[in-house]
């Protein structure tokens, strides 16, 4: 099986790749390398691998990448409503747009699953659990632009290839291209480095995966296609609370302190409990790793120096973003194409809105 992994040289990519070539699948990794970092991209993944520097934008690269392939997945993109707000125009290309163009040359090239990455934040806030079938409730750029990929995508692929959306719980514990911008992974390193561990807010729920289990769960759907399937990823047992967050932390690296501040953090009013059954029945042993797993890994990483400053940009998305977009290095293309999927992303938006 051949498989693209658009953005595949990112947080999550760097650990699926291995994993889908040691079930002997061959793999290309296309990645614009938004988050530069020092080192060679390639030595973050298997000699195996085929690896296409290019952006996603690209449609050339996508004909090119995708000829011949047994499935693309669009990984890639923008996380995180802060580095949606740097330039929405640009969030708008990366995580709108760039999946939708490659849902439509994945059909120019007889490719016959997609699975597009998305996010349990196009949920929103909901007081029940959501599922699903729960109809998502969008609060900024970040899940707008996913909430409607999965619909777009979708639409142009119908009845013309598997696809498969995957909803990811917030990811957290080690990767060769590390992140430290997320909650779990966040709170662990400033207790690993300092000792203390802000909380502001406490009461809202976030479900949680390890991003070794998001790459176990997609090698499962790589390897079962079924027609039109959405699944949240991430385990019943791992819905916590920012408060349970903060407080497994402080139990596991000795000596956190943790500084209580206001019970809500009013810049990311997200707040439910999700229901992962769906992938249970589906694949039942993916899931299994827990919080405590991912403090420890990241906790050990600064404890052996393999993070020496987890204050620099590399482990940040939105201080990397921020960098890039200063200097022009990142910026919205506006090509015509892009520029029509603006469009459309817009008067989506508008309707939305009104629907509300």
């Amino acid at each position: 099986m051949h498989v693209v992994l658009l953005g595949g040289a990112g947080y999550i990519g760097t650990v699926a790749a291995p994993r889908l070539v040691s079930l002997g699948m061959q793999v290309t990794v296309v990645d614009g390398l938004v988050y530069r970092r020092a080192e060679d991209p390639r030595c973050l993944l298997p000699s195996a691998c085929r690896f296409i520097h290019a952006d996603l934008r690209d449609p050339d690269v996508l004909s090119e990448a995708l000829a011949g392939a047994d499935a693309v997945v669009h990984m890639g993109g923008l996380v995180g409503e802060p580095a949606c707000a740097v330039d929405e125009r640009l969030s708008v290309e990366l995580n709108f747009s760039s999946p939708v163009m490659a849902a439509h040359t994945a059909l120019a090239c007889g490719v016959p699953h997609y699975v597009l990455f998305s996010s349990c934040s196009v949920y929103g806030r909901h007081e029940e659990t959501v599922t699903e079938d729960t109809e998502p409730r969008p609060l900024g750029v970040y899940a707008r632009t996913k909430a409607l990929a999965e619909r777009h995508v979708t639409h142009v692929l119908r009845d013309q290839a598997d696809v498969t959306t995957l909803r990811l719980a917030t990811v957290h514990g080690a990767s060769p291209r590390q992140r430290l911008d997320s909650v779990v992974n966040r709170m662990a390193a400033q207790a690993a480095a300092r000792g203390r561990v802000p909380l502001n807010g406490g009461s809202q729920r976030r479900p949680l995966v390890h991003v070794a289990d998001v790459a176990a769960v997609l090698a499962a759907v790589l390897e079962r296609p079924a027609g039109r399937r959405t699944l949240n990823v991430g385990s019943d047992r791992e819905n916590h609370t920012i408060r349970r967050i903060a407080e497994t932390v402080a139990e596991l690296v000795p000596g956190t302190v943790i500084d209580v501040g206001p019970e809500r953090d009013e810049a990311d009013a997200r707040d439910y409990r999700t229901s992962f059954a769906r992938l249970g029945a589906f694949a039942p042993d993916t899931c299994t790793t827990p919080l405590t797993t991912g403090v420890s890994e990241i906790a050990e990483a600064l404890a052996t120096r393999q993070i020496t400053d987890p204050d620099h940009p590399e482990y940040d998305n939105l201080k990397g973003l921020r960098l890039r977009h200063a200097t022009g290095r990142l910026r919205a293309l506006k090509s015509p194409e892009l520029n029509r999927l603006h469009d459309l992303y817009a008067r989506a938006t508008v309707d939305g809105d009104r629907g509300r």
